[in-house]
């Protein structure tokens, strides 16, 4: 079986193309050797292939790639989200077990005529997943020619901040005669990444399906004559601007919304919605996917899955509705539960961005730590409460001090990007009867001006109909959109 020789090929090619360099030593110029890593035939938001199985086949690949010398690691081709998740991240086991962590990652999808990625994912939506990989590199490659290429290219000119390499085919390919025809001529290619440098500011440019050594030639020399008296011209400069957001499997949703606020549905819940709680009692999994469908009609950005149901299997419901939702709705998906397993196998299963809610210090550091490395490993956002091991914080000293202590853990210690913690500084009820409880709602907002102020790249979310609990429902319809009106004010943006 052709598995069993995977490390030993991908280090024997390496070593060849690392001697082919060699043999080239000492004119001048600096050559790399990258290992490329294909998409293969299973893609697991398809479901032909479950996520472990994935990624640690790409791990054997990456061995051999790592130990027979690359300079970086290529994901290339790539038609699936989940699929990228499961590479790049068997390149990171492979690079930590043979300690090599400096070696980069480059990742290249390919965008169907249709526009969009194999599984439909836009452009918008693979960058946002590769960008929360902290992958530096992105690109284009394969499926069509350059002008078929040009609006992706554009749309990542003007927001991927990092690197960008493209790799179009020589066209669109032909039927000619019963074969296979790319109608590209080598001049033609080299215009048109030309136009890509100048205009769009690429760093990489290469040629895929269909170019042969005269494309290769042609780009060298379009190069050097870009270049002037050296071998590559000093690439444009632009001024791309990263909106962070989180993404389903097909499209971008910004985390702050323009002239509004992100809207979390959260009736897909069985702590919080009987018809809910009585579909996934039925095991009516399509009637789960219309609510969620319904509360994105409704205006909902983003959907919030809970299956922790007393005497149910909560992993197996998790998976049973993560499963369709994911290709059935278009919104991103917030995985919320208390167990860890439960996290781990819905983000096995998510090709989008994610939000895992969520972290606190209930119970100490050790939990959130699990969380936040779940976090980093599938590129998810994080939903962090105000609760340490004293209790929930309900004066706005404590919410402060607590979201400051939950900001210096999640991103100082773990990494993770201000941009992608959603803080809730906790909202409770001020329909008790009790005096003190009167004083809540404006700690509350108290809580989420000052977090604002002391951590402004941080989200602040909040549970904002838990203010009015305990009325009658036309009372707490207008408590709460005069709460909502104050929060946004203070700087609340979900």
């Amino acid at each position: 079986m052709l598995f069993r020789s995977a490390y030993d090929l991908n280090k024997t090619a390496t070593q060849l193309a690392r001697e082919a360099v060699a043999e080239f030593k000492g004119d001048g110029r600096e050559r790399f050797v990258l290992g490329s890593i294909g998409p293969g035939t299973k893609l697991p938001s398809l479901g032909h292939i479950d996520y472990d199985s994935l990624e640690q086949a790409l791990v054997v690949q990456a061995r051999g790639l790592l130990d027979g010398g690359v300079d970086a690691i290529l994901i290339e081709t790539c038609q699936d989200p989940l699929q990228i998740k499961a590479a790049v991240n068997g390149v990171k086991i492979a690079r930590a077990e043979l300690n090599r962590p400096d070696v980069p990652v480059f990742v290249q999808v390919t965008v169907e005529t249709t526009g969009t990625l194999l599984v439909g994912a836009d452009i918008a939506a693979a960058a946002t997943v590769i960008h929360a990989l902290d992958v530096p590199v992105i690109g284009l490659n394969c499926a069509t020619g350059p002008q078929e290429m040009a609006e992706h290219v554009k749309w990542l000119a003007e927001n991927w901040t990092g690197p960008i390499s493209i790799q179009p085919n020589a066209g669109l390919p032909e039927l000619v005669e019963g074969k296979t025809h790319y109608p590209l001529t080598p001049p033609e290619l080299a215009k048109w990444l030309e136009r890509f440098i100048a205009e769009d500011g690429i760093n990489l440019v290469g040629g895929c399906c269909g170019t042969d050594i005269q494309h290769i030639q042609a780009l060298d020399a379009m190069l050097r004559r870009l270049s002037g008296d050296a071998r590559r011209p000093t690439a444009k400069r632009r001024k791309a601007v990263w909106v962070p957001s989180i993404a389903s499997l097909y499209s971008q949703v910004p985390l702050r919304q323009e002239n509004a606020y992100l809207s979390i549905g959260e009736r897909c819940n069985a702590n919080g919605s009987r018809q809910w709680r009585k579909l996934q009692e039925l095991g009516d999994w399509e009637g789960c996917v219309a609510m969620g469908r319904e509360q994105i009609r409704e205006g909902s950005h983003a959907l919030d899955l809970c299956t922790a149901f007393v005497g149910r299997d909560e992993i197996k419901e998790m998976t049973e509705v993560v499963s369709r939702m994911r290709g059935a709705v278009s919104a991103p998906l917030v995985i919320d539960s208390t167990e860890l397993p439960v996290l781990e196998s819905a983000l096995k299963l998510y090709g989008g961005k994610a939000v895992l809610n969520s972290i606190n210090f209930e119970d100490g550091e050790e939990p959130a730590a699990r969380r936040l490395e779940l976090a980093r490993r599938f590129g998810a956002a994080v939903v962090a409460l105000t609760i340490d091991e004293t209790g929930m914080a309900k004066e706005a000293d404590r919410k402060v001090a607590i979201a400051k202590r939950l900001h210096d853990f999640a991103c100082g210690r773990f990494g993770l990007e201000p941009s992608n913690l959603l803080i809730d500084p906790l909202t409770f009820t001020i329909a008790t009867g009790n005096e003190d409880d009167r004083k809540l709602g404006a700690w509350t907002l108290d809580g989420i001006a000052r977090i604002r102020e002391a951590l402004p790249e941080v989200q602040i979310v909040l549970g904002l109909s838990n203010i009015s609990f305990g009325l009658n429902p036309a009372a707490r319809h207008v408590l709460n959109s005069v709460f909502l009106d104050h929060a946004l004010k203070r700087g609340m943006t979900g």
